[in-house]
């Protein structure tokens, strides 16, 4: 190994147990966590600063370095806005902007000093090419996420039509 990359690598050594501990890169070993932090880019904001906003094109998956970030959907027309994540050291969001780069579906906002981890879609795609093994590991770790996230939602909402369905018999046996 060169010196500089030697360097960098031991400048950079802080990020491998926060990204270690997020599931997306869980599975690595240490020379594919060492392609990968090459390829990320460190961003700091200040509280108030947004990180991205709804309707944006989405550029990838956010670690918390540092901080904490709200994930938050305006509501409807008027400008209420409902919080849906916090994001705090060692969390991530908008993993699925790996996948597509459609627009993003809500904002993220730090709500004090924050400092990021990006891995943006095109250094997938960049890692996919030049190590298709590691890009298919990460990969199969973002699929798995997106799943979870997904049988967590299905079940939220089953949830919550079962609790409707008892409000409205509970509701229509009291007009009786």
């Amino acid at each position: 190994m060169n010196r500089l990359l030697q360097r960098w690598l031991e400048r950079e050594k802080p990020l491998f147990p926060k990204l270690r501990a997020i599931p997306l890169f869980r599975e690595l070993n240490r020379r594919e966590l060492e392609a990968v932090v090459q390829l990320i880019e460190i961003r700091k904001y200040s509280t108030g600063d947004v990180v991205f906003e709804q309707g944006a094109p989405g550029d990838g998956v956010y670690v918390v370095l540092k901080g904490y970030v709200e994930v938050v959907q305006k509501d409807g027309e008027e400008d209420k806005k409902v919080l849906l994540a916090q994001s705090e050291s060692g969390s991530f969001f908008g993993e699925t902007a790996l996948l597509e780069g459609v627009p993003r579906t809500a904002a993220a906002v730090a709500t004090e000093d924050t400092k990021l981890a990006l891995f943006s879609r095109d250094a997938l795609h960049q890692l996919a090419e030049q190590r298709p093994h590691l890009g298919v590991k990460i990969a199969i770790q973002l699929s798995r996420i997106v799943a979870e996230r997904l049988r967590q939602t299905n079940h939220s909402l089953q949830v919550a039509r079962d609790e409707l369905a008892a409000k409205q018999k509970e509701d229509g046996e009291d007009e009786s």
